[in-house]
């Protein structure tokens, strides 16, 4: 048994519209509102489903089921977590449609959808970062607490605002009140001039102006220019890669920043986001003239 606890919440109310597509369009919003761990339930309509079930006896999903035409949310329920510094959800979905044999249920992993009208209420923990790891014993990917990053940097800016008061160094200023000299010079001792004389280095508080100017050198540095990335040939639709943790897989769908990756040794679909991935350049089959990309996590 594993108990994680959460005391600092918020509640988002989400509305999913026609022709969007899950999990891709339900990421982006939680990216947007920045909710990394939480709980989600939903109700609501879908155009077209993809499901799976877990088998336990080779610890993989089976092959996804496709549920062509309308069918009602009966129940939607799951969770929201970093996989691999990316935000990941598992959804569960009960799901009626009609046929022609009644009403029938389906129940299982959602894999895939494609939304008519969708409504969603996720609970966002932001007090628990929550990530998940392959568990061993089950096969599952399981929730886990992550560590929160300390900022330890940040307690050190603070430190650097004192040298910004070498300004003090116009306290140097009052020596020049040396001119109480003359003063001295109106005794008759008219030898005393020559011990004005020491007065000279006077000119020294220029000194702290040079101090002074040395801060203002700080900002004149300016950060390189890095030279400009090669562009970068991006997998499309029908292209096969070796992805770093999902292995051999297939692009089914892309736009722009992120693809969906059929698995090839379980029928799985993923998503995943470019921005993540080191794509290194692609081979050509000459047989088929199709691109295959190894796709590297970028550090």
């Amino acid at each position: 048994m594993n108990v994680l606890e959460a005391r600092r919440a918020r509640h988002l109310i989400i509305r999913l519209d026609r022709g969007e597509e899950l999990p891709a369009a339900l990421v982006r919003a939680l990216d947007e509102a920045e909710a990394r761990a939480g709980w989600i339930e939903g109700i609501g309509s879908l155009e077209k489903a993809e499901i799976a079930l877990f088998d336990q006896a080779s610890r993989a999903y089976a092959k996804t089921r496709v549920l062509e035409g309308p069918c009602d949310v009966v129940a939607l329920s799951g969770s929201v977590a970093l996989q691999q510094g990316e935000t990941s959800l598992r959804l569960s979905a009960t799901l009626a449609r009609e046929s022609g044999v009644g009403l029938q249920l389906a129940a299982g992993e959602l894999v895939w959808a494609r939304v008519y009208g969708l409504e969603l209420r996720v609970t966002a923990f932001d007090d628990l970062p929550l990530a998940r790891a392959f568990d061993d014993r089950t096969g599952l990917m399981q929730l886990v607490a992550q560590p929160t990053a300390i900022p330890a940097i940040a307690s050190e800016a603070p430190r650097l605002a004192p040298p910004a008061q070498a300004a003090e160094p116009a306290r140097a200023a009052p020596p020049a009140q040396a001119a109480e000299p003359p003063r001295a010079a109106a005794p008759p001792a008219a030898a005393e001039p020559p011990r004005g004389a020491p007065p000279a280095p006077v000119p020294e508080p220029a000194r702290p102006a040079a101090s002074v100017a040395e801060p203002a050198a700080v900002p004149l540095p300016q950060r390189p220019v890095r030279p400009r990335q090669e562009e970068e040939i991006y997998p499309e639709v029908g292209d096969t890669v070796t992805h770093f943790h999902f292995g051999e897989c297939t692009v089914i769908s892309s736009d722009g920043e992120r693809i969906r990756l059929r698995q090839e040794r379980d029928g799985r679909v993923r998503e995943v986001s470019l921005t993540m991935l080191r794509i290194e350049p692609p081979t050509v089959d000459p047989a088929t003239s199709r691109k295959h990309f190894r796709l590297a996590r970028k550090n």
